[in-house]
C-alpha cells in the first residue's frame, strides 16, 4: 500500500512539474521587453491536421484564431504529425541548431535541452534517453519533426484532439462546438484557397523576434492583375487587430464588421494591424524610459512590416495607400504621416486632433479629421489653426458619437474621401 501511495505521489509531482513548466512558458511572451508594456499577441495553442499547410493559432484572452502558413504540407506519420521545426520554435519559443551534414539537431530553452537526429527516433532529453513516434526528416528541403512527440516529451506541452484537429498547448484547449463558437472562427481561418474576405495570418516580425498577427480584408472584386488601393487602420489603446473592427457601430447602433462591408463596396484592401504592445505607434520612442521607447519604436516598425507583408502577397497600388486610426491610433496616424509623408495618399485621424509635431511636413496631403461629440469644440479650434498654417484639412464631427465608435459611424464618408483622392 505504501508503495502504491508513493507511486501516486510521484506521479502527482511529475504532473505538477509539467503544469508549472507549461505555465512558466506563458508568463513571458516572445518579444516582451522587461519593464515595457505587455505584448498583445500571446499564443495559447496550435491546432493542425494532415493534408493542410496551415497551423491555426489561438490566443490568450481572445477568440480570434490566426493562420500560420507552412512551407510544406503537414503529413501524418506513425500517429504523429510532421511539422517544420522552425515553425514550432517560433510558436513555442525555443532555439535549435541543425547540422545538415550529420543530421544532428539540438533544441533548448530555459527549461530543457534535447538532442536528436534526422532518420532516428532516438532522442536525449536532459541526458535521459527517450523515443519519438517518428524520425525527424527533411521534407522538400524543410526540416520537420514529429510535433506531438517533440511537444509533449521535450517541451512538456499538453496534446489532445478536438473537432478533427490535434493540438499542442500549455493546457487543455478543446474547441467549443458550433458555427458561432471558436470552432466556427477556426473554420474561417483554415478555409483552403481563400481568395477574398477576411484573412487572419501571422508573420515573423524580425525586429521583435516574435510572430505577429494582422487582419486583412480582401474585396470580392480584387483582381491580382490590377493595382488595388490599401487602407491601413491603427487601433486604439485597448484594441488589437480585430477588436476595434468588431465593436464598430453604425448610425442605428448596430454592432458588426461594417469595415469589411464598406471596403468591399469601395473595392479597397483593408489592413488592421495588431500593434506591437499596449503601447503606441512611435509617439513615445523618445521617452526617457528605454523600455517604453523601444516598445514605441517597435509599434511603428510593426505597421511598416505588416504593410510589406500585404504588398508581398497582393497587388497594392502604392500611390494610393491611405492611413486612418482611432484614439491612440489617431495620434499614430498623425505621427506616421509626419515620419513617412511620401507613403500615404491621404490620412484620417480620429477622434480629436491635437498634434504634437509640425504637420507642415506633410505638404498638401489631404487630411480628414473625425471627432466624437465630446472633443468636437477643442478639435475644431485645433483644425482651424492647422488650416491657417496651410494644411489641406477638413473636420467631420459626429453628433452623439462616442470616443470608440464615432469613426465607424461615418466610415463610408471617410472611404469616399479616400476614393476621391487622385
Amino acid at each position: 500500500m505504501k508503495k502504491i501511495l508513493s507511486l501516486v505521489l510521484a506521479l502527482m509531482v511529475v504532473l505538477s512539474l509539467g503544469s508549472v513548466l507549461a505555465e512558466g512558458r506563458t508568463k513571458v511572451p516572445a518579444g516582451q521587453i522587461e519593464g515595457g508594456p505587455a505584448v498583445y499577441f500571446v499564443i495559447k495553442a496550435a491546432y493542425f491536421k494532415a493534408n493542410t499547410d496551415i497551423i491555426a493559432l489561438s490566443q490568450q484572452n481572445n477568440e480570434f484564431y490566426k493562420a500560420y502558413y507552412q512551407p510544406v504540407t503537414i503529413t501524418k506519420v506513425e500517429d504523429d504529425f510532421m511539422l517544420p521545426l522552425d515553425s514550432l520554435s517560433k510558436i513555442f519559443q525555443f532555439s535549435y541548431t541543425y547540422d545538415a551534414a550529420t543530421g544532428a539537431i539540438h533544441m533548448e530553452d530555459e527549461y530543457v535541452k534535447a538532442d536528436m537526429a534526422v532518420g532516428s527516433t532516438d532522442v536525449t532529453i536532459d541526458g535521459a534517453a527517450e523515443t519519438l513516434a517518428a524520425a525527424p526528416a527533411e521534407v522538400e528541403g524543410v526540416l520537420c519533426v514529429p510535433a506531438v512527440s517533440v511537444g509533449t516529451k521535450v517541451l512538456g506541452l499538453v496534446t489532445g484532439e478536438s473537432l478533427g484537429y490535434t493540438y499542442l498547448a500549455y493546457e487543455p484547449a478543446d474547441l467549443p462546438k458550433g458555427v458561432t463558437g471558436s470552432s466556427g472562427a477556426l473554420s474561417q481561418v483554415v478555409t483552403p484557397n481563400k481568395f477574398y474576405g477576411v484573412i487572419q495570418p501571422v508573420y515573423w516580425f524580425e525586429e521583435a523576434q516574435m510572430l505577429m498577427p494582422y487582419r486583412l480584408t480582401v474585396p470580392m472584386n480584387y483582381d491580382p492583375e490590377v493595382p488595388t488601393p490599401l487602407v491601413v487602420y491603427l487601433h486604439g489603446g485597448s484594441g488589437d487587430d480585430n477588436r476595434d473592427i468588431e465593436r464598430m457601430r453604425n448610425y442605428n447602433g448596430e454592432t458588426g464588421s461594417y469595415w469589411d462591408m464598406a471596403l468591399d463596396r469601395f473595392g479597397f484592401l483593408g489592413l488592421s494591424v495588431n500593434g506591437y504592445a499596449h503601447s503606441d505607434y512611435g509617439t513615445l520612442r523618445d521617452s526617457d524610459n528605454p523600455a517604453t521607447a523601444r516598445a514605441s519604436e517597435l509599434g511603428e516598425l510593426e505597421v511598416l512590416a505588416a504593410i510589406e507583408q500585404v504588398k508581398a502577397k497582393y497587388n497594392v497600388d502604392e500611390s494610393r495607400i491611405f492611413l486612418m486610426g482611432n484614439s491612440m491610433g489617431g495620434y499614430g496616424t498623425i505621427w506616421m504621416a509626419c515620419d513617412y509623408p511620401e507613403m500615404w495618399a491621404a490620412i484620417s485621424p480620429s477622434p480629436g486632433f491635437n498634434p504634437t509635431r509640425d504637420m507642415t511636413v506633410v505638404g498638401d496631403m489631404p487630411i480628414r479629421v473625425v471627432s466624437d461629440e465630446g472633443a468636437f469644440h477643442t478639435t475644431k479650434n485645433t483644425v482651424q489653426e492647422w488650416k491657417d498654417k496651410g494644411l489641406n484639412i477638413t473636420l467631420r464631427g459626429v453628433c452623439g458619437g462616442a470616443h470608440n465608435t464615432a469613426w465607424s459611424q461615418v466610415l463610408d464618408e471617410t472611404l469616399q474621401f479616400f476614393a476621391d483622392v487622385k
